[in-house]
């Protein structure tokens, strides 16, 4: 939940031929109504299981999309002068996607990643809504959303763990 970000009115789907908005607002996902986060995590659940289940091509994955993101963030937000546009949702497919590296790809712990990662992403505890307020723009958004994977990844992963012993 984002405080205090308004929505650009010059971000919208035409503002799309942009590369930069293109990407930072997931293909479109960001653009759709009421949860653009929650949409934005969907299409990271799709798209992670079009990625090889090596860990090197997961943590690669992670790296490309969190550089490419936190550079095509920056550009959205420096040219609409917004801190955290609700449109921009590729923090959350990194996000998510680092929450679904600790897991087994199953249907279920897909689910299980997901909202957890949703939980986070929304709740932000401690460290997490204090690295949103501590960096700005493209880094500041991206980060938070690493944050947030990164714990809903370890709670996930002890869950797994527990319930397959």
């Amino acid at each position: 939940m984002s405080r205090g970000f308004a929505i650009s009115a010059e971000l919208n789907w035409r503002s799309l031929k942009r590369p930069a908005n293109f990407i930072a607002c997931g293909f479109g996902a960001g653009m759709l109504p009421l949860v653009p986060g929650t949409w934005g995590s969907a299409l990271g659940v799709a798209l992670w299981l079009l990625i090889p289940p090596q860990v090197i091509w997961q943590v690669g994955a992670c790296a490309i999309v969190f550089l490419v993101g936190w550079l095509a963030t920056a550009q959205v937000c420096r040219r609409h002068a917004l801190n955290d546009p609700p449109q921009v949702v590729v923090d959350e497919v990194v996000g998510v996607w680092i929450t679904l590296a600790a897991l087994p790809r199953q249907a279920f712990w897909l689910l299980v990643g997901f909202v957890l990662f949703r939980v986070f992403d929304v709740i932000k505890p401690f460290p997490i809504g204090a690295l949103e307020r501590r960096f700005k723009g493209g880094f500041g958004v991206m980060i938070d959303d690493v944050a947030a994977g990164t714990a809903a990844g370890l709670v996930g992963y002890g869950a797994w763990r527990l319930l397959a012993s």
